[in-house]
């Protein structure tokens, strides 16, 4: 049976990161966490995550300086990042995607929309449909206009 996904969760509110860690073990996933920044970066160094469950407002380094960082690396690979924070405000949205972010949750969350989320995260993309060949077109004599 294949190992379930790896997922980092950089939350500073030791409560809300227990609490995702919970949901996403209890669903399956191999769950590790930072509590800052620049402890999030170290772990996905290390750990080489397949997804990044990312708070903005953290010590040391806040969420958009996390993804800068990683951006600025591209010997690492960017693991997909869902933004899970209480700023709202739509140039936080607009910034977080920007630097990469694939999707943003606002908190509170609802647990089964979370779940819901980072397994959208883990998708691989869909490659886009080839088009459907071109055929060429039986005309007959009395299709001809002479």
């Amino acid at each position: 049976m294949p190992a379930w996904p790896r997922i980092l969760v950089a939350e500073d509110d030791g409560g809300v990161r227990d609490v995702i860690r919970t949901r996403l073990e209890m669903a399956g996933y191999e769950t590790h966490t930072a509590r800052t920044g620049v402890e999030a970066l170290k772990r996905v160094l290390e750990l080489k995550p397949q997804g990044l469950v990312l708070d903005i407002n953290m010590p040391e380094l806040d969420g958009f300086g996390v993804l800068t960082a990683l951006r600025a690396r591209p010997e690492l690979k960017f693991p997909p990042t869902l933004m899970l924070t209480a700023r709202h405000a739509p140039d936080d949205v607009r910034r977080a995607v920007a630097l990469g972010a694939k999707d943003y949750l606002t908190k509170p969350f609802n647990e089964s929309q979370l779940l819901a989320r980072v397994a959208r995260l883990l998708r691989p993309p869909i490659p886009p449909a080839a088009p459907a060949p071109l055929t060429p077109l039986a005309l007959r004599k009395d299709d001809l206009l002479l």
